[in-house]
């Protein structure tokens, strides 16, 4: 398993074999990031999972393009592309566009996105055990971010 603080603009991962592939942003104050994502899938009966976990503060931006690949030649294939992002303010915005480029058949690909604010209810629920805001908003962020 790799993880990689995605920050690289364009990104280009060709799949040779197995692999689980995990990225991770936090951005706070005015931070933002426009990427490219493109996951080449080439050779015969390889497994991939890509997931990507984003936190955002403040006005943050992010903003995601994703591409998986399967070119032809790369029967059973099979991949996976997640992306979840979390705000923690407002302010703070996202955009994911996850795609499919299959040229082959006898493939299994598929691909997720949530963008989500933080639930109030378990700031709430933390708050009421005795930690402060800021000590249930980094259990969350903690737990979230360690997939």
């Amino acid at each position: 398993m790799k993880i990689i603080e995605l920050k690289e603009i364009n990104k280009e991962i060709e799949i040779k074999s197995d692999q689980e592939v995990r990225y991770t942003f936090v951005g706070k104050n005015k931070d933002s990031v426009l990427a490219k994502l493109n996951i080449f899938h080439k050779a015969p009966n390889k497994i991939s999972r890509i997931f990507v976990r984003v936190v955002l503060f403040d006005e943050s931006r992010f903003d995601l393009e994703t591409m998986l690949h399967i070119k032809k030649g790369a029967r059973n294939t099979d991949t996976y592309f997640k992306a979840q992002v979390l705000l923690m303010s407002d302010e703070a915005s996202a955009r994911v566009v996850p795609s499919l480029e299959i040229e082959e058949n006898e493939v299994k690909a598929g691909h997720a996105a949530t963008i989500s604010q933080v639930d109030k209810n378990q700031i709430y629920y933390l708050m009421s055990r005795g930690l402060t805001k800021e000590e249930s908003e980094n259990m969350l962020i903690e737990s979230f971010l360690n997939f």
